[in-house]
């Protein structure tokens, strides 16, 4: 009985001295599945089109219950290949990453506009998941804004969009102009960039995601 015992304790221990040693087939990295294409399940379609004017509607900005239309035309919408980045200074090439940039023009020229002036709203958002992006969004001192995004079943980290003001003012025909530029850097081959022109009346208020503050005047463009 003894012996018998003996022979048992012995099996246990190298079973146990197996199972320390074995390689579990699943511990390597975690894939992250592929992210819904959440603004259009919301509601909200990227309909605008490089080179085509489509009517802006936004706020007065002197009179904010005053309503404006004009026009806005995304004007450009480039990418830099990998290790390539666009002409302004302080743009930095990670490999992996590329940087696109995005060219947008609003013109009013109607009687409110004239008389009260022009209050724009524009951001970047993804197409995908709302809540992960936010989440991740980081505003830095340089006044970029870091993000992440998720491509090939991979998170990246390392995204960032700036936006510049190129030229604002009145022009010779009365226009009210306003020219922007965002410079993006995201994964490469990334199709969720997003630039959204929305009315600046509306209220965006803290925890809120961008589909709870759009309406249907909203002008969205996916940057391909």
């Amino acid at each position: 009985m003894k012996k018998t015992l003996i022979i048992i304790l012995a099996i246990a221990m190298l079973l146990g001295l197996c199972a320390c040693g074995e390689t579990n087939a699943n511990s390597g990295p975690v894939e992250i599945p592929p992210q819904a294409a959440e603004l259009e399940d919301k509601g909200f379609k990227c309909t605008m089109v490089k080179d085509t004017a489509a009517d802006y509607k936004t706020a007065c900005k002197q009179d904010p219950s005053q309503v404006t239309v004009g026009t806005l035309t995304i004007t450009e919408c480039k990418r830099y290949g990998s290790g390539q980045t666009p002409s302004k200074e302080g743009l930095e090439a990670l490999e992996g990453y590329e940087w696109m940039e995005i060219k947008a023009r609003t013109v009013f020229d109607d009687q409110n506009a004239r008389l009260y002036g022009v209050d724009r709203a524009s951001t970047v958002t993804t197409y995908y998941d709302q809540k992960y992006y936010e989440q991740s969004l980081k505003d830095n001192e340089n006044g970029s804004t870091s993000f992440s995004a998720v491509k090939g079943g991979k998170e990246w980290k390392d995204c960032l969009y700036i936006k510049t003001v190129d030229n604002q003012g009145w022009n010779e025909e009365r226009q009210s102009i306003c020219e922007y530029t965002w410079y993006v850097r995201v994964p490469e081959g990334y199709d969720g960039v997003v630039v959204v022109f929305y009315n600046a009346s509306l209220k965006w208020e803290a925890g809120k995601y961008i589909y709870e503050v759009l309406d249907g005047d909203s002008l969205l463009f996916r940057a391909q």
